[in-house]
């Protein structure tokens, strides 16, 4: 076995597919629709992708019908285990359907038509087209330049490049001599591995996060893929170096940033403070202008009702004082009235008592006259009867002794009478002008009380 021979042998066993591939082709699938189903790997099982195709076929009948579709009619055709129904069914498909779409759109664009079978006719130039369908991919042209070379290792341009930098043939323009250098490289019954494990190097050569001999040792064991990783890492130590700086540059810039930021908003918050303290004195002064004019208001306010408060209570005073002085007028006029009217009637009740205590005097002295007259005479009708008894019973002397003395006795008794009734008339006279004075006083005593409380009545509701 060559070094060769070897080499690639390791490169088969070390390089690993990412890209998904039938494990069989379609049967009685174009190279299209072979693609088709590759693109749809990506997103569903095989099995899944070529019953999609299938349905899509038989639906559409041409391919440049389905190329035209929308999205969502092309995700009602893929078949798979989803359970979703109806929106959620077809935005769950959409990202798989839209890739479809975009692949034929690929093949169009980069054919003008919907068929690739002339891949078949000349794989070099076929190559060339197969590296610019980017949805495809330069692993899934691939598998489809296999199938149209039938089975065999499909030389193209881009193939025989990076198996010259890899130093396992000689840089070539010519098909044939290069489908006859790649003969004697590719182990028996291996060429689609062999054809899959080439286009995944160069696919993954020049990608821009990890390229491929970053991953596989074994490339590095060629020289072109020792000075690659070597130029590698002084990129990416540059890179990182470069990093560095520009993290301590951005560290940097952002502390400054942050000093600017900082001093900023010190001289802002010094601003605001200034502005908070000129706007807090506008604002007491303004308040202070407005409490001195509101106080000027209210006291010139205060003033007038103060003004307004001593007439109206002038006016009220004079009011009360004209209707007490009314009422007072008037009442003294009732009270002189009442008073009159009182006097008037006590004069004639006076008078009426005057004249029936005289009549009732100068019946009762007629009655004492009578009472003394029939006593009189009853004493003079009896003296000789009793005279007799006495001097029928004692002697002469005793009897004239008692005889003298009962006359003296009764002579006295009716002198008495007699001056006990002239002193009537006179003493209730006496009494009768003792009493009207009295009377009088009484009367005056009564109005000027009545006075009084009249004029403290008065005083009171002032």
């Amino acid at each position: 076995m060559s070094k060769k021979t070897d080499f690639v042998g390791r490169l088969l066993s070390d390089v690993e597919i990412r890209t998904p591939l039938p494990t069989a082709p379609l049967k009685g699938a174009s190279l299209l629709e072979q693609g088709a189903v590759i693109v749809l790997m990506r997103h569903l099982t095989q099995k899944q992708a070529e019953s999609s195709v299938e349905s899509l076929r038989a639906a559409h009948g041409d391919w440049n019908e389905t190329r035209v579709s929308q999205a969502q009619e092309i995700s009602s055709h893929l078949k798979c285990s989803i359970r979703k129904v109806g929106t959620a069914r077809l935005n769950e498909l959409r990202e798989a359907a839209m890739a479809l779409k975009e692949y034929l759109q690929d093949v169009f664009q980069q054919t003008h038509g919907m068929d690739i079978e002339h891949f078949r006719e000349d794989l070099w130039a076929a190559g060339e087209i197969v590296g610019e369908l980017t949805v495809l991919g330069t692993t899934g042209g691939a598998y489809v330049l296999w199938l149209a070379a039938d089975g065999a290792v499909p030389a193209h341009k881009g193939l025989v490049k990076i198996l010259s930098r890899l130093d396992l043939m000689k840089p070539t323009t010519s098909s044939k001599r290069a489908t006859e250098s790649l003969e004697s490289l590719i182990p028996a019954g291996k060429e689609l591995e062999f054809t899959i494990t080439f286009h995944e190097i160069l696919e993954g050569w020049t990608h821009p996060e990890e390229p491929i001999y970053m991953r596989v040792e074994t490339l590095r064991k060629c020289t072109y893929g020792r000075k690659a990783h070597k130029d590698r890492l002084v990129f990416l130590k540059r890179q990182e170096e470069r990093r560095k700086k520009e993290e301590i540059r951005r560290i940097a810039a952002e502390k400054k940033e942050l000093e600017r930021l900082r001093k900023e908003a010190e001289r802002e918050a010094r601003r605001e403070a200034a502005e908070a303290k000129r706007q807090e004195a506008e604002r007491k002064k303004q308040e202070a202008i407005a409490k001195r004019k509101a106080d000027a208001l209210k006291k010139a306010e205060d003033k007038k009702k103060a003004i307004a408060k001593r007439k109206a209570d002038a006016k009220r005073k004079a009011e009360a004082a004209k209707k007490a002085a009314i009422k007072k007028k008037a009442d003294a006029k009732k009270k002189a009235e009442a008073m009159k009217k009182a006097a008037a009637k006590k004069k004639i009740q006076d008078q009426k008592k005057a004249a029936a205590k005289k009549k009732a005097d100068a019946k009762k002295k007629a009655a004492a006259k009578k009472k003394a007259a029939a006593k009189k005479k009853a004493s003079g009708k009896k003296k000789p009867a009793a005279k007799k008894k006495a001097a029928a019973k004692k002697k002469p002397a005793t009897k004239k002794k008692a005889a003298t003395k009962k006359k003296a006795a009764t002579k006295k008794k009716a002198a008495t009478k007699k001056k006990a009734a002239k002193k009537k008339p006179a003493a209730k006279k006496k009494a009768a002008a003792k009493k009207k004075p009295i009377a009088k006083k009484k009367a005056a005593t009564k109005k000027k009380a009545a006075k009084k409380k009249t004029t403290k009545k008065t005083a009171r509701r002032r």
